[in-house]
């Protein structure tokens, strides 16, 4: 579980950086699409793996 808050945690100031960087007006419109595409792929990555994790353990637990 800590791998899965690390890889959001990363993520969301990934995006907040380039949110930042963005609204300066440093970066290209492409560099903003690819990071929000990835940074949206991840984070449902990370969703599935921690539903998984705790269906697992509600199996565990009975």
């Amino acid at each position: 579980m800590v791998d899965e808050k690390a890889w959001a945690g990363i993520t969301v100031f990934v995006v907040a950086l380039v949110a930042a960087l963005d609204l300066l007006g440093w970066l290209p419109a492409g560099v903003i699409l690819t990071v929000g595409v990835v940074a949206a792929v991840l984070l449902l990555g990370i969703g599935v793996l921690v539903l998984g994790e705790i269906r697992d353990g509600v199996r565990g637990g009975r």
